[in-house]
Protein backbone atom coordinates (compact mmCIF):
# COMPACT_ATOMS: atom_id res chain seq x y z
CA UNK A 1 0.00 0.00 0.00
CA UNK A 2 1.12 3.57 -0.56
CA UNK A 3 -0.95 4.72 2.43
CA UNK A 4 -0.36 3.93 6.09
CA UNK A 5 -0.66 0.30 7.13
CA UNK A 6 0.40 -1.96 9.99
CA UNK A 7 0.38 -5.67 10.72
CA UNK A 8 1.17 -8.15 13.44
CA UNK A 9 3.70 -10.88 12.70
CA UNK A 10 1.83 -13.72 10.93
CA UNK A 11 -1.30 -11.54 11.30
CA UNK A 12 -1.58 -12.85 14.87
CA UNK A 13 -2.10 -10.30 17.67
CA UNK A 14 -0.56 -12.71 20.18
CA UNK A 15 2.82 -12.05 18.50
CA UNK A 16 2.80 -8.34 19.44
CA UNK A 17 4.25 -8.98 22.91
CA UNK A 18 7.18 -10.94 21.45
CA UNK A 19 7.88 -8.88 18.30
CA UNK A 20 5.93 -5.62 18.34
CA UNK A 21 4.00 -4.42 15.28
CA UNK A 22 5.30 -3.78 11.78
CA UNK A 23 4.44 -0.55 9.91
CA UNK A 24 5.04 0.64 6.39
CA UNK A 25 6.95 3.91 6.02
CA UNK A 26 3.76 5.82 5.19
CA UNK A 27 2.31 4.97 8.60
CA UNK A 28 5.59 5.84 10.28
CA UNK A 29 5.80 9.32 8.74
CA UNK A 30 2.19 10.48 8.27
CA UNK A 31 1.46 14.08 9.22
CA UNK A 32 -0.41 14.22 12.51
CA UNK A 33 -4.03 15.27 12.76
CA UNK A 34 -6.72 12.82 13.67
CA UNK A 35 -4.76 9.70 14.60
CA UNK A 36 -5.90 6.60 12.69
CA UNK A 37 -5.45 3.28 14.49
CA UNK A 38 -2.71 2.21 12.05
CA UNK A 39 -0.52 5.24 12.73
CA UNK A 40 2.78 4.27 14.32
CA UNK A 41 3.14 7.23 16.72
CA UNK A 42 0.38 9.13 18.49
CA UNK A 43 -0.01 12.92 18.45
CA UNK A 44 2.87 14.52 20.38
CA UNK A 45 5.25 11.75 19.38
CA UNK A 46 7.43 11.28 16.29
CA UNK A 47 9.38 8.52 14.58
CA UNK A 48 13.09 8.62 15.29
CA UNK A 49 15.35 5.89 14.01
CA UNK A 50 17.76 4.17 16.36
CA UNK A 51 20.58 5.96 14.54
CA UNK A 52 20.47 8.79 17.09
CA UNK A 53 21.72 6.46 19.80
CA UNK A 54 24.15 4.94 17.34
CA UNK A 55 25.93 8.24 16.77
CA UNK A 56 25.68 9.79 20.21
CA UNK A 57 26.83 7.07 22.59
CA UNK A 58 30.43 6.57 21.43
CA UNK A 59 30.27 2.78 21.22
CA UNK A 60 32.82 0.92 19.19
CA UNK A 61 30.64 -1.46 17.17
CA UNK A 62 28.68 -2.83 20.16
CA UNK A 63 25.80 -0.34 20.27
CA UNK A 64 23.36 -2.91 18.88
CA UNK A 65 23.96 -5.17 21.88
CA UNK A 66 23.22 -2.24 24.20
CA UNK A 67 19.83 -1.69 22.50
CA UNK A 68 18.65 -5.31 22.23
CA UNK A 69 16.28 -6.91 24.73
CA UNK A 70 17.85 -9.40 27.09
CA UNK A 71 15.84 -12.29 25.61
CA UNK A 72 14.09 -13.31 22.42
CA UNK A 73 17.02 -13.11 20.00
CA UNK A 74 18.09 -16.36 18.31
CA UNK A 75 21.54 -17.98 18.47
CA UNK A 76 22.60 -16.23 21.68
CA UNK A 77 22.21 -12.79 20.10
CA UNK A 78 20.46 -11.28 23.13
CA UNK A 79 21.48 -7.86 24.31
CA UNK A 80 22.14 -5.96 27.51
CA UNK A 81 19.32 -3.38 27.11
CA UNK A 82 21.54 -0.65 28.61
CA UNK A 83 19.13 2.12 27.55
CA UNK A 84 15.77 0.49 28.22
CA UNK A 85 15.06 0.38 24.48
CA UNK A 86 14.42 -3.39 24.61
CA UNK A 87 14.78 -3.91 20.85
CA UNK A 88 12.79 -6.94 19.76
CA UNK A 89 13.66 -9.16 16.79
CA UNK A 90 10.43 -8.42 14.92
CA UNK A 91 11.72 -9.34 11.48
CA UNK A 92 10.03 -7.55 8.60
CA UNK A 93 7.32 -7.81 5.98
CA UNK A 94 8.23 -7.57 2.30
CA UNK A 95 6.39 -5.16 0.01
CA UNK A 96 6.21 -7.39 -3.03
CA UNK A 97 4.74 -10.67 -1.77
CA UNK A 98 3.94 -9.60 1.78
CA UNK A 99 6.05 -12.39 3.21
CA UNK A 100 7.01 -12.15 6.86
CA UNK A 101 10.67 -12.93 7.44
CA UNK A 102 13.33 -13.30 10.14
CA UNK A 103 11.39 -12.84 13.38
CA UNK A 104 13.71 -13.89 16.19
CA UNK A 105 16.84 -13.07 14.17
CA UNK A 106 16.48 -9.50 12.87
CA UNK A 107 14.80 -6.26 13.85
CA UNK A 108 14.34 -3.34 11.41
CA UNK A 109 13.34 0.23 12.37
CA UNK A 110 12.22 3.01 10.03
CA UNK A 111 13.78 6.43 10.17
CA UNK A 112 11.82 9.47 9.05
CA UNK A 113 14.32 10.13 6.24
CA UNK A 114 13.46 9.39 2.61
CA UNK A 115 16.13 8.31 0.12
CA UNK A 116 14.96 8.83 -3.45
CA UNK A 117 11.97 6.51 -3.88
CA UNK A 118 13.00 4.52 -0.79
CA UNK A 119 13.51 5.34 2.90
CA UNK A 120 16.33 4.81 5.39
CA UNK A 121 16.14 2.18 8.09
CA UNK A 122 18.42 0.67 10.73
CA UNK A 123 18.58 -2.96 11.66
CA UNK A 124 19.97 -5.27 14.32
CA UNK A 125 20.64 -8.96 13.94
CA UNK A 126 21.46 -11.90 16.18
CA UNK A 127 24.99 -12.29 14.83
CA UNK A 128 26.25 -8.69 14.90
CA UNK A 129 26.74 -6.48 17.99
CA UNK A 130 26.49 -3.29 15.90
CA UNK A 131 23.76 -1.34 14.13
CA UNK A 132 23.50 -1.52 10.35
CA UNK A 133 21.84 0.91 7.93
CA UNK A 134 19.83 0.18 4.81
CA UNK A 135 17.43 1.94 2.48
CA UNK A 136 14.28 0.06 1.69
CA UNK A 137 10.98 0.19 -0.15
CA UNK A 138 8.47 2.35 1.79
CA UNK A 139 5.82 -0.39 1.55
CA UNK A 140 7.98 -2.85 3.53
CA UNK A 141 6.83 -3.49 7.11
CA UNK A 142 9.34 -2.54 9.84
CA UNK A 143 9.22 -1.62 13.50
CA UNK A 144 9.32 2.01 14.65
CA UNK A 145 10.75 3.92 17.57
CA UNK A 146 8.53 6.76 18.79
CA UNK A 147 9.95 9.67 20.78
CA UNK A 148 7.94 12.33 22.58
CA UNK A 149 8.13 15.77 20.98
CA UNK A 150 9.68 18.49 23.11
CA UNK A 151 7.12 20.72 24.86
Amino acid sequence: MSTGARCDYNNDASNVAAYGRLYNWYAATNARGAVPKWLACSYGWRVDGIGGLHHSQGFNGTEGTALKSTSGWSSGGNGTDDFGFSALPGGYRTHDRWRLLFAGSFGYWWSSSPSGGNAWARYLDSYDPGIDRSYDHPRDGFSVRCLRDAD
